[in-house]
This record gives C-alpha cells, structure tokens and sequence, in this order.
C-alpha cells in the first residue's frame, strides 16, 4: 500500500485508519493543521481508551458563535460509523489523522494552525494557535478570520 504518511518525519507510530491514513497530507507550519508533541500525546491517551483507536480520527471544525464570531470544535471520531466525506481536508500529524471540513478550513482560515495542550494552573485543555486569527476574545476560545 502507498500512503503519503511515509513521508511523515515524526517518530510515533501510525494511529490512523487505513482509508483515512490513505488519504491523509503531511501538515507543515503553513499548510494544513498539526498537533504538538503533547497535543499528539494526550490524542493518543484519549484514542487507547477507546475500543477502535486503529480507526480514529481526529475532527477539526469552526462553528459561529463566541465573543469573536467563530469557536473551535474538537472531536475524536471513529471512521467506521463518522466516514470522512471526499471534500473534507485530511492532515498527518504525529501519525494521527486530522479531518476537517472544507467550509471550517476555507471560512476558518485553519491552514498553518497548531493544537497544543497546555496544563496549568487555571486548568488544561487543547489550545489553538491559528496563525491567520485576526482577533481572538479573552479567554481564547473564539476568535475572527
């Protein structure tokens, strides 16, 4: 099987499905959406607690809504029962699929985007950092394009 993951210079093992993994773009500071070392991590810890983790993927949209006007949406998802659909965006990150829809990637402006996840004292989570973000609200969990 030919895949463009062989083209991935990260060092974790594979953790995507095979159709997805098939069609899935190595993401790179400017193009598509990539994961942080950590962010990779605690995928992985999130997809081992799962029945399927060989066929999860990770979902990566914008929705309207928040004080500047789009809010991120996270989701791990099993490609058995969620199939990408041809016109969605796939990225390989730390050899996990990111999937996300054309509309959230072009109105979102998410090309170059990196999730990282942050452990502090006001709490953790996933964490966006969108290169074309024009303005971001306080808490950072909304931003404009």
């Amino acid at each position: 099987m030919s895949t463009s993951e062989t083209t991935n210079t990260n060092s974790a093992p594979a953790a995507i499905g095979p159709a997805v993994l098939q069609r899935a773009q190595v993401a790179t500071e400017t193009e598509g959406i990539r994961l942080s070392d950590l962010a990779a991590q605690r995928v992985r810890e999130y997809m081992a607690k799962t029945d399927a983790p060989d066929h999860m993927y990770l979902y990566v949209g914008v929705k309207g809504g928040g004080c500047s006007g789009l809010t991120y949406i996270l989701d791990l998802r099993d490609e058995r029962s969620a199939v990408p659909m041809d016109t969605d965006e796939v990225f390989s990150s730390h050899g996990i699929a990111i999937v996300c829809d054309l509309k959230s990637y072009v109105v979102g402006n998410l090309s170059g985007t990196l999730i990282d996840y942050q452990d502090g004292l006001m709490g953790a989570g996933f964490t966006f950092h969108n290169p074309n973000a024009k303005h971001t609200c306080g808490c950072g969990s909304s931003y404009s394009a």
